[in-house]
């Protein structure tokens, strides 16, 4: 008598896929990346309904608009509302499927077997950088343990990061085999091309040191303004460029405040006419933003904190620098403004390591072993 085969072991081919997001800018890059290896039975968006922002706007506001934010998208029932949500546009979904998965962990899709893709954890934004942490006493322990038991709940958590990873590990106690770092993807549809020679425009004839983000003083932004005085001292026709949010600066001689720019041809314009980026965050989990100036092969300046030394190659792709250091920070600048050549090649650099480490595609690669594993895997 013969015992009957064992079975397959699932395959990506086989594993199928809900896709649950709140809207978060990576979410079309990561999903189609993953919709080229999985079956997805369905894709649903868990954000706040216009009345359900409305009533969490009224009920957590505060004069500062930074802790309303925080506020708003860290409460009790701005969560019980997404998870809500993705109840509910989970049965409207009639495909059998194997696995949710969902980035980020401000909402939860009860009773499924659940993968989590996670920038950071609370315990590490509340450690450090206080502002993004608005609870506090019972409220906070609340979030904490909510936090925790979806952490344990899921079949397997992706981290950005390597210190998102640890803190998984070390302060919420998920075990180390249900843990995977897989970086994250530049947000490009492709990669944009390189102009074998620079042209003046591109920041030869007047160095642009170039900087894009929302939150100006958590990412340097003060700092950056100091440490720029310095190097106009030394290179007299430097020009900043600050993009994102307007920070409301006095005026200051060769910095131009841009704002907030949606019009990527513009954005692209900025990269192409930049001789180095840089932002040097206090705190930071994994800016994709850096990601995204490398692919445009530039150089950059960054503070060494949380996930950047996973994405910088200090001395090769760029240079990194202490955080709060405005001395450092102005003679990298400085040292990178005046060696054009040593900055093409850490600019190229930058783009290698880009193409082979921060794409999409290399994203669910890693991930896609543990997907596969998960499969079938009981909830705990």
């Amino acid at each position: 008598m013969t015992s009957a085969a064992a079975p397959d072991p699932p395959s990506e081919s086989t594993t199928s896929l809900v896709l649950a997001s709140r809207g978060d800018a990576l979410t079309p890059y990561l999903f189609r990346a993953l919709a080229e290896r999985f079956d997805i039975s369905g894709q649903m968006s868990v954000d706040l309904t216009t009345r359900q922002r409305y009533t969490v706007a009224l009920t957590t506001f505060r004069p500062s608009r930074t802790a309303w934010v925080e506020k708003f998208y860290k409460s009790s029932r701005a969560y019980g509302y997404r998870s809500a949500n993705a109840a509910h546009r989970l049965a409207d979904i009639k495909v059998p499927f194997d696995l949710v998965f969902q980035i980020h962990a401000l909402f939860d899709v009860p009773d499924t077997t659940s993968a989590l893709y996670i920038d950071c954890t609370h315990r590490q934004s509340a450690a450090n950088w206080p502002a993004w942490n608005p609870l506090s006493g019972d409220e906070l322990e609340r979030w904490y343990a909510r936090e925790r038991a979806e952490y344990h709940r899921a079949a397997h958590l992706f981290a950005f990061c390597e210190p998102t990873r640890r803190s998984l590990v070390e302060e919420y106690g998920v075990p180390e085999e249900r843990v995977t770092t897989t970086y994250a993807g530049v947000n490009l549809d492709q990669m944009p091309a390189l102009d074998a020679d620079p042209r003046p425009e591109q920041g030869v004839g007047v160095p642009t040191i170039l900087f894009i983000g929302n939150d100006f003083v958590r990412k340097g932004g003060e700092d950056l303004l100091k440490a720029f005085r310095i190097v106009r001292a030394a290179i007299p026709n430097a020009r900043l460029q600050l993009v994102g949010t307007d920070p409301h600066i006095a005026a200051q001689e060769g910095v131009e405040v841009l704002g907030r720019i949606n019009d990527r041809a513009r954005i692209e314009e900025l990269y192409r006419g930049a001789s180095v980026f840089t932002v040097t965050s206090y705190f930071d989990p994994f800016p994709l933003v850096l990601l995204e100036a490398m692919a445009f092969g530039l150089p950059v300046v960054s503070s060494r904190t949380c996930g950047i030394p996973e994405i910088v190659e200090d001395g090769v792709t760029g240079k990194m620098v202490d955080a709060g250091d405005v001395d450092a920070i102005a003679a990298a600048l400085i040292q990178t403004l005046s060696d054009p050549e040593a900055a093409r090649q850490a600019g190229l650099a930058g783009r290698v390591r880009v193409e082979k480490l921060y794409t999409w595609d290399a994203v669910v690669d890693r991930m896609t072993p543990a997907l596969v594993k998960a499969h079938g895997r009981p909830q705990a």
